[in-house]
């Protein structure tokens, strides 16, 4: 993914070089942002039965889970292929990927009902001990990482026109992304799956022309998905659905090519 869009910026460089063109027209745009995830109210169900234990009830099918994961901020790569018309307005189509991870897990709830502090070995099934950690303990521990690549096709109006020096604008876009979800917590591999789910995505920013076919631009984009997506447990017979909202502030470039 990172090498598609090295290659999309280095090609839109080359081009832009002998293109001195207006701003209405086609044009190819990169950006670099920082992602600010909001926690994810994870939620989900076990699939099959969880036998009883010497120590531990049965877990029936069905039984609800869940817990809340943060996250520490992390970074996206966007490139974009656009046509902007006389109007102001502007439509493109675009290619993301970002990647942040895990800070910390907490108040794994099975059945409603909080375990944080029971013996870990409810939830790998082995003999109860006192030497054993908490849940809580082991879920608190960050490993892991969530990452998205999207395809969205946006639509921009530039206030002020294309032809304007500085140009504030507020765009909107739908699209569809794929979410891959690794949760490691202590090392306990607790899921490593991915799914996909249509989004959309609310952005607001400003330009500025920097040279004939060069505008420079700071954006700020809210994304969320319709529904989130749902990916498949490793320690446990089930299935859970993560949250997917994002704030990113970016920095990009575009090049006009007019026409």
């Amino acid at each position: 993914m990172k090498k598609v869009l090295l290659t999309t910026a280095a090609a839109a460089g080359l081009i832009a070089i002998p293109s001195a063109a207006a701003a209405q027209g086609s044009y190819v745009s990169v950006t670099g942002g920082y992602v600010l995830p909001s926690d994810s109210d994870n939620s989900g169900e076990t699939t099959a039965n969880i036998a009883a234990t010497d120590d531990f009830g049965a877990i029936p099918s069905g039984t609800s889970v869940g817990w809340n994961t943060e996250f520490d901020n992390g970074f996206e790569a966007s490139g974009a292929f656009g046509y902007a018309t006389e109007s102001g307005l502007r439509f493109e189509g675009q290619l993301f990927y970002n990647s942040y991870d895990v800070e910390t897990h907490s108040g794994l709830t099975v059945g409603g009902g909080n375990i944080d502090a029971v013996d870990v070995a409810v939830l790998t099934r082995g003999p109860a001990d006192d030497a054993n950690p908490t849940v809580g303990a082991v879920i608190a521990d960050g490993q892991g990482d969530v990452s998205n690549v999207g395809l969205f096709g946006n639509v921009y109006y530039d206030i002020g026109g294309p032809d304007a020096t500085f140009k504030p604008f507020v765009g909107a876009g739908l699209g569809y992304q794929w979410t891959d979800v690794n949760y490691q917590p202590s090392g306990v591999d607790v899921a490593d799956d991915s799914d996909g789910s249509f989004g959309y995505q609310l952005m607001a920013g400003a330009g500025f022309e920097v040279s004939e076919g060069l505008d420079i631009f700071a954006q700020y984009t809210y994304r969320d998905s319709f529904n989130d997506p749902e990916v498949e447990l490793n320690l446990l017979p089930a299935t859970l659905e993560v949250e997917t909202q994002q704030s990113i502030v970016s920095l990009g470039v575009r090049f006009n090519f007019g026409g």
